[in-house]
């Protein structure tokens, strides 16, 4: 890059313990054919949150151009304050170093932009461990505009794709950030990702711009044994709380108790069918908020609705094997189906 040229777009890798992987986001962030087109308009960033694996050694050999940031084990909060504090592009994209993006992705996001845009977003293509296409694309649905921003208010979410499907404005990023980093050790993307409406435009590409990893089939149900689904359970709520509490700082009229969206209700459900006993989760109260999130979504067909009702019903009410082994579909059907034209 020129000696005091800007970049237009700061891609800021985000890793933490993906030695297997960080090696393949760092390449497609510096494979942008934008970059080859335009020198000087794409800068990428690798931040390395603790990484205890190889990590390290991977990034040292493959960036030594690039800026490296080294946190100790600070937190995802803590990484994307460091990254956004150390960017010097009017957009930014934070790419989780399990994901990568596809070549022509910068470009198509730049021509795209339109002034007054805090958040654009893409879809990203589900794979597995080893790069294979699972035939299918997150989100769902894209929502944008003013619908975005009506559901961010009843429901403190909308539909958005994981967080490296979304580029946002300088401007923005400024007004949220930083991030309460101790609360937010993982789960942070989701505060800027979904305060985007209330600050300004968002708006969708509708075809996929990069990669998202999934996991396997033997992991689609985050293990109640380790702790992770309790923990995904706590996350919802205290992203809800969080939410609620930035919406008020921004004067934004919200719901007074946001609703759940309906991939969160899956979670609850799933928390409390399959987790460990926990109070936040009381019986009654949670299976009462996550069949009302079913019923008030709005974009829901009626199969939709119908099938995911009677999803939480199984996993509610079946003998817990059976409900278990019903639980894991829901991570088989999210998103869409890649489109074959």
């Amino acid at each position: 890059m020129n000696a005091g040229q800007r970049p237009r777009l700061s891609i800021v890798v985000l890793n933490r313990q993906r030695e297997r992987f960080v090696a393949h986001a760092i390449e497609s962030a510096c494979a942008q054919t934008l970059e080859r087109e335009q020198p000087g308009t794409v800068e990428v960033i690798v931040v390395d949150d603790g990484s205890r694996d190889g990590s390290r050694t991977v990034i040292r050999r493959l960036a030594p151009q690039l800026r490296c940031i080294e946190l100790d084990e600070a937190g995802q909060a803590a990484a994307i304050n460091a990254g956004f504090a150390a960017a010097r592009g009017e957009l930014l994209l934070f790419l989780e170093s399990e994901d990568w993006l596809y070549p022509q992705a910068a470009a198509q996001v730049l021509a795209a932009w339109t002034p007054g845009v805090s958040k654009l977003q893409f879809r990203l293509d589900l794979v597995d461990a080893d790069d294979r296409p699972l035939g299918r694309q997150l989100p769902r649905r894209l929502h944008e505009g003013a619908q975005a921003l009506a559901l961010l208010r009843e429901f403190g979410a909308y539909g958005s794709p994981p967080c490296s499907g979304n580029v946002f404005h300088r401007d923005f990023l400024a007004r949220v950030l930083p991030l309460d980093e101790s609360p937010w050790q993982a789960g942070a993307d989701t505060v800027p990702i979904l305060l985007a409406p209330a600050c300004g435009a968002v708006r969708s590409l509708p075809q996929a711009l990069g990669a998202y990893r999934g996991a396997g089939p033997d992991d689609w149900l985050p293990s109640a044994r380790h702790g992770a689904l309790s923990e995904a359970c706590r996350r919802v709520l205290q992203g809800k709380q969080a939410l609620a509490a930035a919406l008020d700082h921004l004067v934004i009229p919200r719901r007074r108790e946001l609703a759940l969206a309906p991939w969160e209700a899956r979670t609850l459900v799933m928390g409390l069918r399959l987790g460990p006993a926990d109070p936040a989760l009381p019986r009654a109260r949670t299976a009462g908020r996550a069949l009302r999130a079913v019923l008030r979504w709005p974009d829901l067909r009626l199969g939709e609705r119908l099938l995911m009702l009677g999803w939480m019903a199984g996993v509610l009410l079946l003998p817990r094997a059976l409900a278990g082994r019903l639980a894991r579909q829901h991570r088989r059907l999210s998103g869409r189906e890649t489109p074959t034209c």
